[in-house]
């Protein structure tokens, strides 16, 4: 892959952004640039190619869950990170209230839940900025937008987990959830912190699964098929790629399909696929 290509993608990409729209209820979100788009493709041999407006930094939003999973994995191990979430596949909306164990991390309640057993936003921030070279900022101006939202669906999600015995502190663990999601980055560093995840442990090896089953929200099963690669989207515009032991793919554009993916996110790699697979 040469940087001409991966510039020629990145423009027809931009082309596909007038199908879809900007979030609207995360009042910051809403005033994005559309035209915004970002990409960076970082090999596990060294090798780099980033194009568009890689310097534009983003809030992490999701695509800091698989992050979070594998800090918790790490620090705690299998059983005490399961005992909260389940590792199944869903096709119930992202922010859908559970009746039961979470199905899985990487929808806001299995995030909320395993975020219980955070001790900070910043032992997650300093871990992935220690492991990776990244460098997350908190984003306190978008973390007030979050806050500032009338209807906030996850405050219902962390009372309905203290009901259900998963937690203790809803409060606490929704503060801590919301603070990792406003973590800020640019593609470079989202590219660093997908590199860890090129790697190979026992732990990383479920993150990738778990990311396969169920990190595109309710397109997980379609684009899985479609893609085949471990991924996660995010309301900012931000989508994870992996191919395991190869490349960690970093894209960024704002705009979002009905389900909340990158529209032009998505296009890129379905380009990034093909020209991997001939």
């Amino acid at each position: 892959m040469r940087n001409t290509d991966l510039q020629s993608w990145l423009e027809l990409a931009r082309q596909e952004t007038g199908k879809g729209k900007l979030p609207s209820y995360i009042p910051l979100l809403a005033k994005a640039n559309p035209r915004a788009i970002a990409i960076a493709i970082q090999q596990v041999n060294g090798d780099y190619l980033s194009a568009g407006d890689t310097e534009l930094t983003f809030p992490l939003m999701s695509v800091v869950k698989p992050f979070l999973l594998l800090y918790l994995l790490e620090k705690l191990g299998e059983k005490q990170v399961f005992a909260l979430v389940n590792r199944q596949a869903t096709s119930q909306p992202f922010n859908s209230i559970p009746d039961g164990k979470p199905h899985n991390p990487m929808i806001n309640a299995g995030a909320i839940a395993i975020a219980s057993l955070l001790d900070s936003c910043e032992a997650l921030q300093n871990w992935l900025n220690q492991q990776s070279g990244a460098q997350l900022t908190l984003d306190s101006k978008m973390l007030a937008s979050v806050r500032s939202m009338p209807n906030r669906r996850n405050l219902e999600i962390a009372a309905q987990l203290q009901s259900l015995g998963i937690m203790t502190d809803p409060e606490q663990a929704l503060a801590i959830y919301e603070e990792i999601c406003c973590l800020r980055a640019n593609v470079h560093d989202l590219a660093k912190m997908g590199n860890l995840l090129t790697q190979q442990s026992p732990s990383i090896s479920i993150v990738l699964e778990i990311m396969t089953t169920c990190g595109m929200y309710e397109a997980s099963a379609n684009f899985a098929d479609m893609i085949g690669l471990p991924s996660k989207s995010s309301i900012s515009g931000a989508l994870l790629s992996i191919v395991p032991h190869q490349i960690a793919i970093a894209c960024y554009s704002p705009v979002l399909d009905t389900i909340g993916n990158s529209v032009a996110g998505v296009f890129l790699l379905k380009k990034i696929k093909a020209w991997i697979t001939t």
